[in-house]
């Protein structure tokens, strides 16, 4: 179903892009980093403006929604309202016997602090007409700027109001992911930065990398990574884009909402309970 504000699901794809020239100037500060005029804290409507002005018809853009579940101790169905979770695109283009493709997947904050882009992967896959890795590294160098990490294959910027990756411990600063949608190996935004105490409770003063001492440490990030070397063509890139503080903050949000709608289903199914016959 084209992108056309209703309720739409699609697959994870699993595909990846055409190389894109880049010619603007490094970044300074949040509203300066894109990756093809998608920017961290975009609305669904602009995310979707910038996927169709980089050439991706709508009938190839589509939405993830999603609601939250609870229970009031007895009726165990309950959910929020949907809303809009995640939105997948990409396009193909065929040569002869040869293609290019490209994908996104975008995610977006949970209500009540929701609707907001937080996370991007982009993945390219050129088999027409690559350049080389050092070509491509090259061009994003003179977009972004010098690295704030880097290492064989990867080039990684940090940017936001921290300076710290808390989603990775590699020595090198490098290693950004975005949370799975996998039901069945789900792993959300809190589970990358928190580690949890008993009951299953998030610690919101225990950070799974325990270098991290405090949320404001934690910085958006950026990363390519370049699957060749600087001779050889780059068929297969990956770039990834993460606010994780605004992303961190929404979540927790979320949760004490449902705690809240929670609280108040119990309440009410109590106030409603029958007495017994004595």
């Amino acid at each position: 179903m084209p992108y056309n504000n209703k309720l739409a699901r699609v697959a994870s794809t699993v595909a990846t892009v055409l190389f894109t020239t880049f010619c603007t100037p490094a970044f300074a500060d949040d509203n300066t980093v894109d990756i093809v005029g998608l920017r961290l804290g975009m609305t669904p409507e602009q995310s979707v403006q910038a996927l169709k002005a980089h050439g991706i018809s709508g009938d190839k853009i589509y939405e993830d929604r999603m609601a939250y579940g609870y229970s009031d101790g007895v009726n165990h169905g309950l959910k929020t309202d949907d809303f809009l979770a995640r939105i997948t695109a990409g396009k193909v283009e065929i040569q002869g016997n040869k293609r290019r493709d490209e994908s996104f997947e975008l995610m977006f904050s949970p209500p009540p602090a929701g609707g907001k882009l937080v996370g991007v992967r982009r993945m390219l896959s050129n088999n027409v007409d690559p350049i080389t890795g050092g070509q491509f590294s090259q061009a994003l160098l003179d977009k972004y700027g010098a690295a704030t990490a880097s290492t064989t294959g990867i080039l990684h910027w940090r940017f936001g109001g921290g300076d710290m990756n808390c989603l990775s411990n590699n020595p090198n600063g490098t290693g950004v992911t975005l949370p799975t949608t996998d039901i069945r190996q789900k792993k959300g935004i809190l589970d990358l930065v928190y580690r949890k105490a008993g009951g299953g409770k998030y610690r919101l003063d225990l950070f799974l990398h325990s270098r991290v001492k405090d949320l404001a440490q934690c910085a958006s990030m950026l990363e390519y990574r370049v699957s060749a070397t600087d001779s050889q063509p780059a068929r297969r890139v990956e770039a990834t884009m993460i606010d994780v503080q605004s992303w961190v903050k929404a979540e927790l949000a979320a949760n004490e909402r449902v705690d809240k709608l929670r609280q108040e289903a119990v309440d009410k199914r109590v106030g409603k309970g029958s007495k017994p016959s004595l």
